[in-house]
């Protein structure tokens, strides 16, 4: 027998997959927007989990150099979705 789901679990999850949804276009043209390296840096840490130190090593750049293009690779994200940040934990 399964366990039928919590209805406040369920609204929850049909909320987050409506968010995301909502977010996938903005976020693809924001991305496609940034300059390569820009977009390496950003891809690495948010997405690959990768510290800044691993970046850096990865890329052959210096740290100060992985921070600027994370912090201005953020800055152009979060302007095109409204002043959210989508490579920080939301938590409700």
């Amino acid at each position: 027998m399964g366990v039928l789901p919590d209805a406040d679990d369920a609204a929850e999850q049909a909320l987050e997959r409506a968010s995301a949804h909502a977010v996938r276009r903005p976020l693809a043209q924001a991305l496609a927007s940034l300059k390569r390296r820009d977009r390496d840096v950003l891809l690495l840490v948010a997405w690959a989990d990768l510290t800044y130190e691993e970046v850096a090593n990865a890329l052959s750049i210096p740290i100060g150099t992985v921070r600027s293009r994370l912090n201005r690779a953020r800055a152009i994200v979060r302007d095109a979705l409204g002043s959210t940040d989508p490579t920080t934990e939301q938590t409700s």
